[in-house]
């Protein structure tokens, strides 16, 4: 079976997740809060459907059997790659931040995946980009890049914005997500704005003091899967179509934790703290939205990868 063939194949796995409305959450005078659940993904997020338009866009490029493909990432993303490259024969390597979990390195390396530690930031020049940029030119292979990559964009333009108005039958008020590459966001807000109406609000979030609102990045907040500390220059699809974004909102990590829990508890679902920062924007919307409103969010992954932190006290 051809490569392309193979992909296609990999393709139809992904996507067309449910969309749930959360009952117990909400006072019975706000507004409505639906939840996409991506994590139903085979990879367990949304960025399956990133990692797939990225390798077809490669594949347009001459990516063949037995290629290298460089990623940038220690979250999401990375698992997507992994796991995708196994099923294709494709040779990855991901350049994680030093600081990331044994547990997440161990879990990469099971798919066969190569992973690289890198230390440090830079205000010029992050060593990340760096590592990855030597790393293409050495094993002639493909930097995906998924902070510039159009590919990004395009999956959640494409798919999972085509998917939310067909399952929430055109009816979509607000639509609030985290803010990581910008690519989630920007993609679906582009597609609801278009076909919905420039009235549909688009709110992003990141955790407290995050480089996204401030020069640098401010606090110990962190949320994973949300932007903190990479430099703007880095961000080419979060530059490029943040003005479909209205308002950039920041949580903490103790608030998005709290969320996580206290949905677990009321609703039955086991979230990642990135949903949770957006779940905590989202009650507050829909306190001044009101009754009748619908608004939208994803929960990108599930809680489970993140039980120390939810579970430990803040």
């Amino acid at each position: 079976m051809k490569l392309s063939e193979r992909l296609d194949e990999i393709g139809r796995l992904i996507g067309r997740t449910p969309i749930v409305k959360l009952n117990r959450i909400t006072a019975s005078k706000a507004a409505s809060i639906f939840m996409k659940l991506e994590y139903m993904n085979p990879g367990g997020s949304h960025k399956d459907r990133v990692a797939y338009y990225m390798l077809k866009e490669a594949l347009n490029r001459g990516l063949r059997r037995g290629d290298h493909i460089i990623e940038i990432s220690s979250g999401n993303t990375a698992i997507s790659l992994a796991w995708i490259s196994a099923r294709l024969g494709l040779k990855a390597t991901l350049i994680v931040e030093e600081e990331t979990p044994k547990r997440k390195v161990e879990m990469l390396r099971l798919f066969n995946a190569r992973v690289i530690r890198v230390k440090g930031e830079g205000e010029e020049e992050d060593p990340k980009f760096i590592k990855a940029r030597e790393l293409e030119e050495k094993l002639n292979g493909f930097f995906l890049n998924q902070f510039s990559n159009e590919a990004n964009f395009k999956a959640h333009y494409e798919t999972t914005a085509k998917e939310i108005i067909e399952e929430m039958n055109g009816e979509v008020d607000a639509f609030i997500m985290g803010i990581g590459t910008g690519g989630t966001i920007t993609g679906v807000g582009r597609r609801l704005k278009e076909e919905l109406g420039d009235d549909v609000k688009v709110i992003g979030v990141v955790p407290a003091g995050s480089i996204i609102l401030h020069r640098k990045p401010i606090g110990e907040d962190v949320i994973e899967g949300l932007a903190k500390d990479i430099p703007m220059k880095y961000r080419g699809i979060y530059g490029k179509y943040n003005k479909y974004i209205d308002e950039v909102v920041e949580v903490s990590e103790r608030e998005a934790i709290d969320m996580v829990k206290k949905v677990a508890g009321m609703e039955g679902f086991l979230l990642g703290p990135s949903t949770g920062a957006a779940l905590t924007v989202a009650l507050q919307l829909a306190e001044k939205m009101g009754s009748g409103k619908r608004i939208v969010t994803i929960a990108g992954d599930s809680g489970l990868p993140y039980m120390e932190k939810i579970l430990r006290k803040i």
